[in-house]
């Protein structure tokens, strides 16, 4: 048997007014989806524990089957495991946009989703700036970067509350500062960096060309080194993760999934969907359980692009589950769609709503005849309260219904 786990990174969403009252899903046409779903158990889940924020990192674990309430330390170090960042006992590592700031506001949390080239030169900057024997500064993707901070923990900077800047678009960033104990230090930073990016050559070409500079990073995310079991110790299958974002592929590298690197896979609209299914295909014929995790709708729901949104679960459908299905033709196997958390285009960022998922393949109980979205989801009696549970149903050995 083989397990398939694909996850539209915030896919769900809410009734949008100019789609009649309908939402991207419904309105998608997810003829693959839909077929699945109708010979197979739709229900939902709720990925984001009480008490959580409703996160990536905090969702994605619970759909690995690992409950956050037990083994979430905190998105940084994840993103450490995969940039191979190592993380002492006392350290803390911190995931760091870079964004555009204007007239104290956050306009971009990805500043124009800057190019990898541009950002490394612009993070080795930061380093030689203010990095220090305490303060490293790592180049991860594009936006997405890292700090560590050793001895962090000495100075509790774990305990300090920090918000996301895609949760903080258009508001006052000086109401949205870390805070607690020894604040000022990582405040400090961001000021600091707003400073030096502001004149430097990169972002003086990027205003050139009317695009968003990276002119601040932006420091959310802190956490300690996680320990967590090995996904074969635990399930007892091999495995292998795809993505395009560090935050995943660290998940992967902890837990001890072969991290396949897929060419264009960018974590953006124009990612390789094509060469992901692929190289899941190519993947199960050593490995028994495949993750793909595909972030471009996201990027749309924090972007409010509601055509990009529904484009790309389309592409989602046809590019990455219609090959998968072609290529797992007379094969035995199990797929699971599900969002990790809704990114409602209305609001910009995530929530914690329980997402509507397929488990659909061989052993599978057809229940009823209904398409994939969150309106049929939500008439299903089937519903996880805890994340966690839902892996152990999806792989179960007797028939599922």
């Amino acid at each position: 048997m083989k397990y398939i786990i694909i996850v539209p990174d915030g896919a769900a969403d809410y009734p949008v007014d100019i789609l009649g009252g309908k939402t991207p899903l419904e309105v998608a046409e997810v003829p693959f989806m839909d077929s699945l779903a109708g010979k197979g158990l739709v229900g939902r889940v709720k990925t984001v524990p009480k008490g959580f924020t409703p996160s990536s990192d905090v969702a994605n674990l619970s759909l690995l089957g690992y409950d956050p309430k037990i083994y979430y330390s905190g998105r940084g170090p994840l993103e450490a495991a995969n940039l191979g960042v190592e993380i002492g006992e006392r350290d803390l590592a911190f995931r760091f946009n870079l964004v555009t700031e204007a007239e104290g506001k956050i306009s971009d949390y990805s500043a124009g989703h800057i190019n990898n080239r541009e950002a490394k030169i612009l993070t080795d900057f930061l380093n030689q700036k203010l990095g220090s024997e305490r303060l490293k500064f790592y180049f991860g993707t594009s936006y997405r970067n890292l700090l560590l901070i050793k001895g962090g923990k000495d100075l509790e900077l774990d305990k300090l509350e920090y918000c996301a800047p895609h949760d903080i678009m258009g508001k006052n960033i000086k109401e949205h500062f870390p805070s607690g104990k020894n604040s000022n230090i990582v405040v400090d930073l961001m000021k600091r960096s707003r400073e030096l990016l502001e004149s430097h050559e990169i972002n003086k070409v990027r205003i050139d060309l009317g695009e968003n500079p990276a002119n601040m990073i932006w420091l959310w995310g802190g956490g300690s080194k996680p320990v967590m079991p090995l996904f074969k110790d635990k399930f007892g299958l091999r495995g292998a993760v795809i993505s395009a974002v560090d935050l995943i592929k660290g998940i992967g590298k902890i837990i001890g999934l072969e991290v396949i690197e897929v060419e264009g896979a960018n974590g953006y609209y124009d990612t390789n969907y094509k060469g992901k299914a692929e190289a899941a295909l190519k993947a199960l014929e050593e490995c028994d359980f495949v993750f793909i995790h595909i972030e471009a709708t996201d990027e749309a729901g924090h972007n409010q692009d509601l055509r990009m949104k529904i484009t790309c679960i389309e592409r989602i459908d046809k590019l990455v589950l219609g090959t998968l299905l072609k290529g797992l033709k007379d094969k035995d196997f199990r797929i699971l769609i599900t969002p990790d958390h809704p990114t409602p285009l209305s609001l910009r960022t995530h929530t914690d709503e329980p997402v509507p998922f397929i488990i659909s393949g061989k052993g599978v109980k057809h229940t009823t005849d209904i398409s994939y979205t969150e309106i049929e989801a939500q008439g299903s009696p089937v519903y996880f309260d805890k994340g966690a549970d839902l892996l152990a149903h999806f792989l179960k050995s007797e028939v599922i219904e």
